[in-house]
């Protein structure tokens, strides 16, 4: 189980596991949906898709380390799938 460790608002340290980061990231881009919704905009991404949108196209960064930490978690297991999807394609 993969984890990233945080410096939390108190000056302490939080940690967030992969399936928490994605569940973050998750919520981040229903609640973001929902508000699109409701101005009248059609999303169809799923709410992984939204959540990263979400927090580049609301340039959230720096406003949350918890947020933060779960962004760079999900992007680095999103990378490392496609990179191993690509080696597997080239080797085939």
């Amino acid at each position: 189980m993969r984890f990233k460790m945080y410096k939390t608002v108190y000056g302490g340290t939080g940690m967030i596991s992969l399936e928490n980061a994605y569940d973050e990231i998750r919520e981040l881009g229903n609640t973001f949906a929902i508000a699109l919704a409701e101005r009248g905009h059609d999303t169809k991404e799923s709410d992984l898709m939204s959540g990263l949108a979400a927090y580049h196209l609301l340039k959230l960064e720096g406003e949350n380390a918890r947020l933060d930490a779960a962004h760079k978690l999900v992007m680095r297991d999103i990378t490392d799938v496609m990179f191993e999807r690509a080696r597997a394609a080239a080797g085939a």
